[in-house]
C-alpha cells in the first residue's frame, strides 16, 4: 500500500483524472472495465458514470489507474504511427540513468542523450538559456494532436518537471507552461496533471524556470530512486515533495565537485549556486548543527575511503584527489579522521587484497 495518507480532497480531485482518463481509453477501445477491476472497483464504467457516484479511490488505485490509462493511451498512439510504445521501464532506466549526475544541467543532459537512443519513442528534449531563464523543451514526435497525445505528452511534461524537482531536493517554480495542444479536457484535470499554469496551442511542450537551478547539485541517492519508482510517476496524490536539508546540498555540492576533480567551492560559490547570501547559507548550516568546514572534512573523508578501496591508486594520486597538496599533509588529515595513517587503513581493511 502507498505511504501516503489520502484525504477527502485528493480523493475528489484524484476522482476526477480517473474518470477523464477512463473515458479516453474507452473510446480508443480499452475495456475501461477490466482496469477498474484490476483496481478493485468491480462496479465498472456504468456506476463511475453516474451523477451521484461517490466512491473514494485510495492512492493505489488511482496509482494503477492512472499508470494503465497512460500506458493504454502510448499503445493506442504508436500503433497509429507504427513504433513500438515507451514503456515505464524505460522511464525507470531513464530515472537510473540521471541519479549519479553532479548537477541539475547534467541530469537533463543525460536525459535528452537517453531519449535520443530510442529512435522516436521518446521526445526530444533539450535545455537552452537565455540570461537568467532556462527553457527546457520536450519536442514531440506525434504526428497527431488528438486527446490521446495531449494525455501521454501533458504527462510527460510534468513527469520531467516532478523528477527535476526531485533530483535537487526542491520545487521548481516554473515561470511558465506551454503545449503545443488546444485545451482537449476538463480544465481542472489538466490543472491536476500539471499543478501550474499552462498556455495552450504554442510551438512546442516548454517549461521556463529559473536558471540557477540548473546549477543546483544532484541530492538523491540510488536507494531513494527505487523507492520512488514504485509508484513514480503516477502517484499524484503522494505527499508534497520535501525541501532538502541545506547541509545534504552542500555535501552533494561537495561530492560532484571532488568526483570532477575540481576544487572544493567556496562560501561564496555556493551562495551562488543556491541562490541565497553567504551569511544565510552560513545561518542555516549553523541551525542544522553543522558547519561548512566540518561538511567538508566528512566529504574529504568519505571519498577518501572509496579511493583507498582501489590498490592501483597511490597515496600521492588519492591526495591530490581529495584535494590534499601532497601525501603527506593527506596522511595527517586522515590520521585526525580516522586515527590511523591511509596506508594502515589500506592493509586493516577487509576489502583491499
Amino acid at each position: 500500500m502507498s505511504q501516503y495518507a489520502s484525504t477527502p480532497l485528493l480523493c475528489q480531485r484524484s476522482s476526477k483524472v480517473a474518470r477523464e482518463l477512463l473515458l479516453k481509453v474507452q473510446d480508443v477501445g480499452v475495456d475501461a472495465d477490466a482496469i477498474l477491476q484490476r483496481a478493485g472497483l468491480a462496479s465498472g464504467m456504468d456506476a463511475m458514470l453516474r451523477p451521484a457516484w461517490t466512491v473514494s479511490l485510495s492512492p493505489d488505485q488511482f496509482t494503477l489507474i492512472y499508470r494503465e490509462c497512460v500506458a493504454a493511451l502510448e499503445v493506442h498512439d504508436s500503433r497509429r504511427q507504427g513504433r513500438p510504445p515507451m514503456t515505464k521501464g524505460e522511464v525507470d532506466m531513464l530515472c537510473h540513468c540521471v541519479i549519479n549526475c553532479a548537477t541539475l544541467a547534467d541530469a537533463i543532459a543525460q536525459a535528452a542523450a537517453f531519449c535520443a537512443m530510442l529512435d522516436g519513442r521518446a521526445a526530444e528534449l533539450s535545455i537552452a538559456t537565455v540570461g537568467a531563464q532556462a527553457e527546457f523543451r520536450m519536442h514531440t514526435f506525434r504526428r497527431r494532436r488528438d486527446i490521446a497525445s495531449f494525455l501521454t505528452d501533458l504527462t510527460g511534461l510534468s513527469t520531467y518537471h516532478r523528477l527535476f524537482s526531485w533530483l535537487i531536493g526542491e520545487e521548481i517554480e516554473p515561470l511558465s507552461v506551454e503545449v503545443c495542444y488546444p485545451l482537449l479536457i476538463e480544465e481542472e484535470v489538466a490543472a491536476i496533471l500539471m499543478p501550474h499554469p499552462i498556455a495552450y496551442a504554442r510551438s512546442d511542450n516548454l517549461l521556463h524556470f529559473p536558471a540557477r537551478y540548473l546549477a543546483q547539485p544532484v541530492v538523491r541517492s540510488h536507494a531513494e530512486l527505487v523507492d520512488l519508482l514504485k509508484t513514480f510517476p503516477f502517484d499524484l496524490d503522494a505527499a508534497p515533495l520535501k525541501r532538502v536539508s541545506m547541509a545534504r546540498k552542500v555535501r552533494a555540492a561537495f561530492g560532484g565537485a571532488l568526483a570532477r576533480r575540481n576544487p572544493l567551492p567556496a562560501l561564496d560559490m555556493l551562495a551562488r549556486q543556491f541562490n541565497i547570501s553567504g551569511a544565510t547559507l552560513k545561518r542555516r548550516l549553523a541551525e542544522e548543527g553543522v558547519s561548512l568546514q566540518q561538511l567538508k572534512a566528512r566529504c574529504r573523508h568519505d571519498f577518501a575511503m572509496g579511493l583507498l578501496a582501489d590498490d592501483s591508486l597511490s597515496l600521492e594520486d588519492i591526495a591530490r584527489r581529495v584535494g590534499f597538496s601532497d601525501a603527506t599533509t593527506f596522511s595527517r588529515g586522515f590520521k585526525a579522521w580516522t586515527g590511523m595513517p591511509p596506508s594502515a587503513y589500506r592493509k586493516a581493511s577487509p576489502s583491499i587484497e
